[in-house]
């Protein structure tokens, strides 16, 4: 199977990690589209929750030219023909036209329990509203962040969690989730509507603060209760 990343042409934390789990699974026949960022962060959280960029990790045409793997630079609609067999996994894009969407199998791993988190910021809000903690591989269609779903699974809130070590294992699953996919693809899968077009926005400074405060007094009880 022909395997398409989809990302930008730079530095990139979750490029870096697919690409790698990629290239340990045996995976050859990948083809790395990048294309240029094209927006400016606005909002910068109180206490990250996704890992950093490391200074050593190598652009993405770096990885391809390492990993033998193929990397064609520009806009996605421009350098990816219509009809292409490939399965695209999402790494980073910012929006997609629906067009190009609805021509393409692309897969993307969302950091939420889907149908009950979706959006932006969606670990931080179901910790808030007490909410499952999980992770969600789904094809990009007609609805955000739900649709025909690939796999979901939960995330244990373990007793000696801090804030910081279970975001880092959400994360890991995502990773592990994108990569998994592939071999999902084809199989049957569940198709889930959301309930409404109501999404999570990012999480003002003010909650997200109270959010952080809470975690080892209040939250972690909850989940054991």
């Amino acid at each position: 199977m022909k395997i398409g990343v989809l990302t930008y042409n730079r530095h990139h934390r979750k490029t870096y990690d697919t690409l790698c789990l990629l290239k340990a699974k045996g995976y050859f026949d990948v083809t790395v589209f990048a294309q240029p960022m094209t927006y400016t962060k606005k909002h910068y959280p109180v206490v990250e929750h996704r890992p950093e960029l490391i200074m050593n990790v190598p652009a993405p045409n770096e990885i391809c030219r390492h990993f033998d793997y193929q990397y064609i630079e520009g806009q996605f609609v421009e350098t990816i023909e219509n009809g292409n067999d490939s399965l695209f996994l999402l790494c980073g894009a910012g929006l997609l036209p629906n067009d190009f969407i609805k021509n393409n199998r692309i897969i993307n791993s969302h950091p939420g329990y889907i149908p009950l988190a979706r959006g932006l910021d969606s670990f931080k809000w179901a910790l808030y509203y007490h909410l499952p903690i999980g992770v969600t591989t789904h094809f990009l269609g007609e609805y955000v962040d739900a649709g025909e779903i690939i796999e979901r699974r939960e995330i244990e809130i373990k007793r000696h969690d801090t804030f910081h070590s279970l975001a880092e294992r959400v994360y890991e699953n995502e990773i592990d989730m994108l990569v998994g996919a592939i071999e999902l693809a084809n199989k049957e899968h569940s198709f889930i509507k959301p309930d409404s077009n109501e999404i999570f926005r990012r999480m003002p400074e003010a909650i997200e603060k109270e959010l952080i405060q809470k975690f080892h007094l209040e939250l972690k009880k909850y989940y054991y209760e």
